[in-house]
């Protein structure tokens, strides 16, 4: 399943301000009369003036600290997941990437995996993704296969590390090919918070012993 882009950080240029400075002859009035030619700068001294001339204005770069004990806590992560009506209800570990770029998912296919580089239940913006297995030759069918059967308004809870319950309704169910899914969105950090749950599902290519399409499950949080 691939997985999400990367955040860029912001970095402040300075800008260098380059001054050209002409030495002319000409006649101009001194003590001795009219008419002495003398230059209008030595080059030693326009050099200097140049040097001391007001830089320009640097941008206005945004400071942020990067003292640990500045950094804001990172919210708890997932420990479990339950849909009453369909009768799942598995353990969630995190996860990262895998060897190919995508979302690892866990050896055991009977535990969902959380995506730890993105939202987690308890943050302000973003989409939670939660991804398990649909079967496997070792375990049979896993409790994710029951996702396409979940109606709009299905009640998903999820509890976090601190023992706190999230409750969430289904908002929407799609089987999409695996070639067409936004994994853009699926990952997305902004937004509304909401949680997406994702299995495989659709046809099953007997020939490459995989499936050709994904269950992507949309789920909105309850007041």
């Amino acid at each position: 399943m691939p997985g999400p882009g990367v955040a860029a950080a912001g970095i402040g240029s300075l800008v260098a301000v380059s001054v050209m400075v002409g030495l002319t002859a000409g006649c101009t009035a001194s003590p001795e009369g009219i008419g002495g030619a003398v230059a209008s700068d030595p080059p030693h001294e326009a050099s200097e003036r140049a040097a001391v001339a007001s830089p320009a204005p640097l941008p206005d770069i945004p400071r942020h600290s990067a003292a640990l004990e500045d950094q804001p806590t990172a919210p708890p992560e997932p420990t479990r997941l339950e849909v009453p009506a369909l009768g799942i209800d598995v353990a969630v570990r995190p996860v990262g990437l895998d060897g190919q770029g995508r979302m690892g998912l866990l050896d055991d296919p009977a535990i969902a995996a959380w995506y730890r580089w993105g939202p987690a239940p308890a943050s302000a913006s973003g989409s939670t993704v939660i991804a398990a297995h649909v079967d496997s030759l070792t375990y049979d069918v896993l409790p994710f296969a029951r996702l396409k059967d979940a109606a709009p308004g299905t009640e998903v809870v999820v509890t976090d590390a601190a023992g706190e319950r999230r409750a969430y309704a289904v908002d929407s169910v799609q089987v999409i090919e695996k070639a067409d899914v936004d994994w853009d969105a699926a990952f997305d950090r902004s937004g509304a918070p909401r949680l997406t749950l994702v299995t495989c599902g659709g046809d099953f290519d007997h020939a490459d012993r995989r499936y050709l399409s994904n269950v992507v499950v949309t789920a909105i949080p309850l007041a």
